[in-house]
């Protein structure tokens, strides 16, 4: 296994993002708490920037009006077109079962982002 230092973790302040590269590839990475996420920094619908997106929660509901959100949910939204990703699987809301970006196992040890590739 490969192991690559991405940042210090104080770089990524809580509930931000931070994009960086990887051998050549975009990669976005999202900040909850004591976690890091790394997806692949590229929307699959055109090609947009997923980091130049809004972090956001998860909604519960459909229904207009109603604001509820989940909290414990990291979600990336597209700035193109507003599609969304669970940052911690890479899933589209829109369609999970078919689309996603790809996602990066992460660590961190003493203080520094790392992500950990095969």
């Amino acid at each position: 296994m490969k192991r690559q230092v991405m940042c210090q973790l104080e770089e990524i302040p809580d509930g931000t993002m931070k994009a960086v590269e990887l051998e050549s590839r975009a990669i976005v990475l999202i900040r909850k708490g004591k976690e890091v996420f790394a997806l692949r920094d590229t929307c699959p619908h055109q090609g947009a920037r997923l980091s130049n997106g809004v972090l956001t929660s998860r909604r519960l509901s459909s229904v207009a009006g109603d604001y509820r959100a989940e909290k414990a949910k990291q979600i990336v939204r597209c700035p193109w077109h507003n599609w969304e990703f669970d940052a911690a699987s890479g899933r589209c809301l829109h369609d999970p079962q078919r689309l996603r970006v790809a996602v990066y196992r992460t660590e961190i040890e003493n203080g520094q982002v790392v992500i950990v590739t095969s």
